[in-house]
């Protein structure tokens, strides 16, 4: 307990302060500016510490991430550079006077560095994201203005190869047709059909070499599944690129993308390769296809640091991802697979598939079998001959000892039970791509999920407003404008204020809500979605405020500027409004909002409404803030003297459900692993609220860089969040926890979640707003994209284990049941007492209809209340073992004390062996329903009718003349049967 609670306080540490060395090139043996540096760091707020070093080039902040983050902190340190060191005039891109610009320098040529010395980027390539452009020129061998030639591109596209996703080479059919027929249990049906058929027994030969072709082709098609990942992965590749080459613009197909083309990116275009922008007006993308994370990402020409990670490198965009608004002009720094999207077609390359443990499992006992099998037909054959017997004898006799040893309708019930499963669950909104993938679910003891779309409803909702010095409260959750604005206690309702915040919200916005039966959503930044639902529920009507008002000009959301300003002209003249970040907003305004009237606004107010934001922000709400002013006309300052009308805080909501859903798991001894790109602070909250985070420990992608592949496999249990993660994060994540003997489930919904999902045990996609990688990975997808349902998924998936079992324990005791009616008929008489052909249809066709019913039994009480099946566990308990001998030896002794009597009493050969084998079949009838789990319910319809169909088919054996001459039965009589029915109830007991 002292323990847990010493690293429990060690990790609100870590939440608290946290320590970051950045590098910058300005900072190396620049004593002057290494000072200065330290000392305006040192100065903002929620810095703790602050020291530059002129011998590395490195700035250490040690800082309090519920304050400032690392993306703040970069952004300051390269704020204050650029405007202490003298650079190049910033520019803003012109499209159409490209070509017409005056060339300076002269584009390079191809007699560079071909073909042998050119750079091959790899994950250790140069930090493209921390140069200045006269870097970038440099190590591209590049010209930012006139781009690369034709001749060095070709020759650059040569030697890198092209822009596109490479694949490995599939397993053909053929492979895997030998692969299975290579099967242990089915090379012993192979040789027992070879030896039947040498021993002239044709028929028998026949019907068990058909049986093991079956087998094989059922097989085969189960794991001949496309591999749809790369080529999903190939579809987000754009086709044609807009480029500058010679200094003049082209149209060229994106594959013949070298690194060092400047390329031009508009609203609407998705990024053909991962590049550094050079000049951007306003542009924004939408990255979740790499990070998870649905929000549009701002983007500007500033250097970054050094350890930005990769979703807060604002200055570079990504293959595979797309421009949401903006326009750019960017160099391609990597093509190919040499591109985040291209690494992660890689990793997904170079991840093996682990065979499901049933499968594991089902191989390991069944290879059990077949060598004990195997060793008594040698027992037998050598019993045969030394008593005298022909070896045509002792081959058919140890012939029928294989197959009764073998339960060849095993598969066909495990198949069975398992679809049948996965049609039970797709009622339930849950879609299984392969059979095993719903008995390996059942296993799981770890559940690694993403927040964004999963726990929560990736669908951003205000839920807190502050204006005019009153708090109000929002409910409700999603686009869906349902719910209420109320005031909090203390508060006094100031409807003027309330509404002047909630329409700047909505002129301030660039977005629309719609309804399409039923379901509201938002087309453009859910961000703004939010602000124009909770606009509704105040009851404002936007459409009459779109009418009555003209947007005449904007300014768009700027990353470095991080607010958005529009200017609306209406019957009452201009509005400018404004929205953003608190710390850009609060400079804009001369005066505040408060109790209905303006004033002036004070540095006290000022920090007042920090620390309103600061609280806010505790609570896991992303803060924005609101101004607006009235102006005469358009040309009038737009920038300053606002009046400062309030905050909203917004949320993703968790789910509903999710909370419980999480208390389930635990209670089924399931952990749930919580991996973000969100931020170490929000992540803990997050998880506190759901209740995912009991006493374990939230970790980022950094720290958990640091860690060696022995020390997080050590510690991974320890560990619940991991916090700012890319997706070589989640894929290491998941592979120790696989080391450490989990059973991983990983439910994804994008691009980055794929490797993880491929290497981990089962993969879930979600159905909903999964991308088309993810699913085609995925062995089980969410149709409702709800974490609840995978609740109903796991127990289904238990169910399956379970009923697996009661099959094996039904189909091994009448195994043994027919394994020592043949021994004590060899020992005693020399002879089977059944033919091969009447064993292959047992256990085929009888076995298999009465197998399969075990395999619908509904999910029994308590299944989610125990603990998860071991992965390597067997199949067969100590107690289920017992009860197989005991219920196979009773089989057989009943079969051999018929057949023997009948041989006694001079029936005949053909009589006795037809009761022996009506008396097998009644036994496993009987024996059907002592394999129950489920004893509080009574036995269903399918079962019930599976026991009829399995009767009527053995009276037609038995009396039907064609069957008869088939299977070599005789007709019986009442006396005959009295008997069969009198030794079949000694199985009983």
């Amino acid at each position: 307990m002292l323990n847990t609670q010493v690293k429990s306080e060690r990790n609100l540490r870590e939440v608290l302060y946290k320590r970051v060395r950045i590098y910058h090139r300005f900072l190396y043996r620049n004593d002057a500016m290494a000072d200065s540096l330290g000392k305006y760091m040192a100065a903002q707020n929620g810095v703790q510490f602050s020291r530059a070093n002129p011998l590395t080039g490195r700035i250490l902040v040690i800082f309090d991430e519920t304050v400032i983050n690392e993306n703040d902190i970069a952004y300051h340190i390269d704020t204050y550079i650029r405007n202490n060191v003298p650079q190049k005039e910033s520019k803003v891109i012109e499209l159409d006077s490209v070509r017409n610009k005056s060339r300076q320098k002269t584009a390079p040529e191809a007699d560079y560095l071909w073909p042998e010395q050119t750079r091959q980027y790899t994950e250790e390539s140069p930090s493209f994201h921390t140069m200045q452009e006269n870097e970038l020129e440099e190590i591209l061998n590049t010209n930012l203005d006139e781009g690369l030639t034709d001749n060095y591109a070709r020759q650059t596209v040569k030697a890198q190869g092209l822009n596109i996703l490479s694949e490995k080479k599939r397993q053909s059919v053929f492979y895997q047709i030998i692969k299975n027929l290579l099967d242990y249990s089915t090379r012993l049906l192979i040789g027992a059909g070879i030896a039947s058929v040498i021993v002239g027994q044709i028929a028998d030969g026949a019907a068990i070499l058909g049986i093991a072709a079956l087998q094989t082709v059922i097989s085969t098609v189960q794991q001949h599944k496309a591999e749809c990942s790369i080529s999903s992965l190939k579809s987000m590749m754009v086709h044609k690129t807009r480029v500058i080459r010679n200094g003049k613009e082209h149209s060229i197909s994106t594959k013949y993308l070298a690194p060092g083309d400047v390329i031009i990116v508009e609203s609407g275009d998705k990024i053909p390769a991962d590049a550094r922008i050079i000049e951007s007006f306003s542009l924004q993308t939408t990255e979740a296809t790499l990070t998870g994370e649905s929000a549009p990402v701002g983007k500007s020409a500033g250097i970054c640091g050094e350890n930005t990670d990769l979703s807060g490198r604002h200055n570079m965009i990504f293959a595979g991802t797309s421009a949401l608004s903006g326009r750019a002009r960017a160099v391609v720094t990597a093509t190919g697979m040499n591109t985040e999207i291209g690494k992660i077609a890689g990793m997904i390359q170079n991840i093996s598939e682990d065979p499901a443990p049933i499968k594991i499992k089902i191989n390991r006992l069944t290879k059990w079998i077949t060598k004990a099998a195997f060793l008594f037909c040698l027992l037998i054959i050598g019993a045969g001959l030394t008593t005298g017997r022909t070896l045509a004898e002792v081959l058919i006799m140890s012939i029928c000892f294989s197959i009764g040893a073998i339960p060849e309708s095993l598969p066909a019930v495990v198949n069975a039970s398992m679809a049948l499963s996965a049609q039970r669950m797709a009622k339930k909104n849950v879609i299984a791509r392969s059979l095993p993938a719903v008995e390996t679910l059942g296993c799981t003891d770890v559940i690694c999920c993403d927040k964004t779309g999963t726990l929560t409803m990736n669908e951003m909702t205000v839920k807190k407003i502050y204006t005019s010095g009153a708090f109000y409260s929002v409910s409700g959750a999603g686009y869906a404008p349902n719910g209420t604005i109320s005031a909090d206690g203390g508060s006094r309702w100031n409807a003027d204020a309330l509404e002047r915040i909630l329409t700047a919200g909505a002129l301030c916005n660039n977005s629309r809500l719609t309804s399409v039966q039923g379901k509201w959503a938002v087309q453009g930044d859910s961000t703004e979605g939010a602000l124009l639902t909770t606009a509704r529920k105040y009851g404002l009507d936007l459409d009459c405020l779109e009418k009555s008002t003209k947007r005449v000009r904007e300014i768009p959301f700027d990353s470095t500027m991080l607010c958005m300003t529009t200017v609306s002209a209406g019957t009452d003249g201009r509005t400018v409004c404004c929205k953003g970040a608190f710390s850009r907003i609060s400079e804009k305004c001369g005066s505040i909002l408060e109790n209905g009237e303006e004033r002036p606004f004070t540095a006290a107010d000022k920090e007042k409404i920090q620390a309103l934001c600061d609280s806010m922000g505790d609570e896991t709400l992303r803060v924005l803030a609101f101004a607006c002013k009235r102006i005469d006309n358009e040309e009038d300052d737009a920038e300053s003297d606002f009046v400062f009308l309030g905050l909203m805080g917004m949320e993703d909501p968790p789910r509903d459900g999710a909370r419980e859903s999480i208390q389930k798991c635990h209670r089924a001894g399931i952990k749930v692993i919580m991996i973000t790109g969100d931020n170490k602070n929000t992540a803990y909250a997050i998880g506190r609220r759901l209740g995912l985070l009991t006493d374990g420990i939230v970790m980022t992608g950094a720290e958990l860089d640091e860690l060696s592949d022995s020390e997080l496999r050590s510690g991974i249990d320890r560990i619940q969040i991991f916090a700012r993660t890319c997706p070589a994060h989640k894929h290491r994540i998941v592979k120790a926890l696989k080391e450490a003997g989990h059973i991983v489930a990983m439910i994804g919904d994008g691009v980055n979640d794929t490797p993880a999902m491929k290497e981990a045990n089962i993969a879930v996609a979600m159905g909903k707003n999964g991308s088309d990688t993810a699913k085609d990975v995925a062995g089980i997808t969410l149709v409702d994209d709800e974490f609840t349902t995978i609740i109903d998924a796991i127990q289904e998936g238990r169910a399956v284990t379970n009923n697996v079992k009661n099959a094996i324990r039904y189909l091994l005791g009448g195994a043994l049941g027919e394994i020592a009616a043949v021994t004590l008929a060899a020992v005693v008489f020399g002879i089977s007492p059944l033919l091969s052909i009447q064993m292959l249809w047992v256990n085929v066709i009888s076995e298999t209809i009465m197998g399969s019913s075990l395999a619908v039994e509904p999910a029994g009480s308590g299944l989610m209340t125990q603990p998860p099946y071991a992965r390597g566990g067997s199949l067969v308990s100590r107690t289920s073992l017992l009860q197989i001998i005991r219920r196979g030896m009773l089989i057989g002794l009943s079969t051999f004390g018929i057949f023997g009597g009948a041989m006694l009493l001079g029936l005949g050969l053909a009589k006795a062996r037809t009761l022996a084998f009506v008396t097998l079949v009644l036994s496993q009838l009987l024996n059907v329903y002592r394999c129950r789990n489920n004893k509080d319910k009574r036995p269903g319809l399918y079962r019930n009718m599976a026991a009829l169909t399995s009767a009527a088919l053995l009276l037609g054996i038995v009396y039907y003349p064609p069957l008869c001459a088939f299977f070599k039965t005789v007709p019986l009589n009442g006396f005959d049967l009295a008997a069969v029915v009198c030794a079949a109830g000694v199985s009983r007991i």
